[in-house]
């Protein structure tokens, strides 16, 4: 399957074309979840990578409710309270001040963004379609989408509802945004691999997955999503370096190394199942190891960004 290691290692670099690029990319994320804690529109990376503390929390609810006591008439700042609903998971609520918005205003793109957002959070992706489709519609003349985390946000949204609906078709487009907005978001590349694998595009999927793991290699969803994605190209040693990876992710190191190392024997020129060796062994404490593993898959791929920084923080913890 010599193949599927080449279509891989192409999709791949059209995501990311050298480790320069990735730690460029890995310090401008770090920057834009900062910034997405104090930013509207900033849900997708607030709900997901921030979680307040709950006297904060309670302080910003207190805050905006307070504000829209003080100006009742204000859509802005309804729909503040709105987004803070959100964070604080009380989705009805945000989903009736958005409406009542919308109702009274609309053509304001925040009510639709917001309340689109609120119903995908709260469980009712087809009343989230419609809102995010116009939010989307009305932004697709953005400049910088990149850069645009509200923009990134509905189109994740979007393509998760439609997913959720059982409409992986529709779901590609506004997911293929998404991930072309921002190339580090590990969760929308995993969206857009089952969505692939819902439209039976099986090596674009396994091109998201193994992206997406880059950034997170214990994501087991993606690595189940490699198995049936996988097995439907009919490549059962690598469906087991797939099933090797869910045990790691799952903390079952042993069954991990076992799978793992029979993967290895049959497709040695597959640099992710080194990557996989090498951190199965370092979680086992098997430094030594982990080091060899970590350098057959540099070796194999010098530009495999999880590889080269796992041997490198062997190699430092080996010369302590």
């Amino acid at each position: 399957m010599k193949q599927i290691t080449t279509l891989l290692t192409s999709l791949q670099e059209k995501l990311f074309s050298s480790t320069y690029q990735l730690q460029r990319i890995v310090i401008l994320v770090a920057i834009a979840l900062v910034l997405a804690v104090v930013s509207f529109g900033s849900y997708y990376y607030y709900d997901r990578y921030y979680n307040p503390q709950p006297k904060s929390a309670d302080v910003m609810l207190s805050e905006a409710e307070k504000a829209v006591r003080d100006k009742p008439d204000d859509p802005e700042v309804r729909l503040n309270l709105a987004e803070t609903y959100m964070v604080n998971s009380r989705f009805d609520d945000a989903i009736a001040l958005a409406k009542q918005v919308m109702e009274a205003y609309p053509e304001n793109h925040r009510a639709w963004f917001v309340f689109g957002v609120a119903n995908a959070l709260g469980g009712k992706p087809a009343e989230a379609i419609d809102p995010l489709q116009k939010f989307l519609d009305a932004s697709k003349d953005a400049e910088m989408p990149g850069l645009n985390k509200t923009l990134q946000s509905a189109a994740y949204y979007l393509g998760d509802s439609y997913l959720r609906l059982n409409q992986p078709d529709k779901a590609v487009a506004p997911l293929e945004n998404a991930v072309n907005w921002s190339k580090t978001d590990a969760d929308a590349m995993y969206k857009l691999g089952m969505a692939y694998i819902g439209i039976k595009r099986y090596e674009e999927a396994l091109g998201m997955f193994q992206s997406a793991t880059r950034f997170v290699p214990n994501f087991t969803e993606c690595y189940q999503g490699m198995v049936v994605a996988f097995e439907a190209l009919n490549a059962p040693d690598y469906a087991n370096y797939a099933r090797g990876m869910v045990a790691y992710s799952k903390k079952d190191y042993e069954s991990a190394l076992t799978l793992l190392k029979a993967s290895s024997q049959k497709i040695a020129d597959f640099p992710p199942v080194h990557n996989g060796l090498g951190l199965t062994y370092e979680a086992l404490g098997d430094l030594q190891n982990a080091k060899t593993s970590y350098e057959t898959a540099v070796k194999l791929d010098p530009e495999d960004f999880a590889a080269s920084t796992g041997l490198q923080r062997v190699e430092a913890l080996l010369k302590k």
